[in-house]
């Protein structure tokens, strides 16, 4: 699956989210690897920070941001001395935004492009579904990469997942009313 949008409009600029979007460009026409680490975390910074960040002050997005991306490092390196640090942190930010969106809107939907045979098709999945499959995903490449491989960039960015997920209550000052969900995704909440 591949994210296009969800079903949450901004309330205002997400300016630190496209200041993080526009390093994250520029890293990429600069970096020698790494780059198409660098093109996901921007695509889920820009489909999931928009929202995040506006649940909160820019400074504080920035801040916490910063520390998602820390958090990753910080393991990276940890697992790793010779790991590439700005992929990595790129992706812990991203990992961050992740867990933090989650948290705030557990049932808003995602929009995806998704490669059925032969052909590319558009379907709408939940948040925690797709923030599942996501980390589903990276688990399964964190066990079957060996450590030249990376398997601990992909560790790493779980650590960026969890403190979003356990630090975005101390973060967010507001949060939007979101649609109550679906009556099928109720009845499993």
């Amino acid at each position: 699956m591949f994210p296009l949008k969800d079903n949450i409009p901004t309330d205002r600029l997400p300016l630190v989210t496209l200041l993080l979007v526009a390093a994250s460009a520029i890293a990429i026409f600069l970096s020698d690897g790494g780059t198409l680490q660098l093109i996901a975390s921007a695509l889920f910074l820009w489909i999931f920070g928009t929202n995040v960040e506006d649940s909160m002050s820019r400074m504080r997005f920035a801040a916490f941001c910063l520390l998602g991306g820390s958090a990753a490092t910080g393991l990276a390196l940890l697992l790793d001395r010779d790991a590439t640090v700005e992929p990595i942190a790129a992706a812990g930010a991203a990992a961050a935004v992740l867990g933090g969106y989650i948290r705030l809107y557990p049932h808003a939907r995602i929009v995806s492009a998704t490669i059925v045979p032969f052909a590319f098709t558009l379907i709408e999945v939940p948040a925690g579904g797709f923030v599942g499959a996501w980390f589903v995903i990276q688990a399964i490449f964190a066990a079957t990469a060996g450590a030249a491989d990376g398997a601990g960039a992909f560790l790493a960015q779980a650590a960026g997942f969890v403190f979003g997920l356990l630090a975005i209550r101390a973060f967010a000052q507001r949060r939007k009313l979101q649609a109550p969900p679906p009556p099928a995704m109720a009845a499993l909440s």
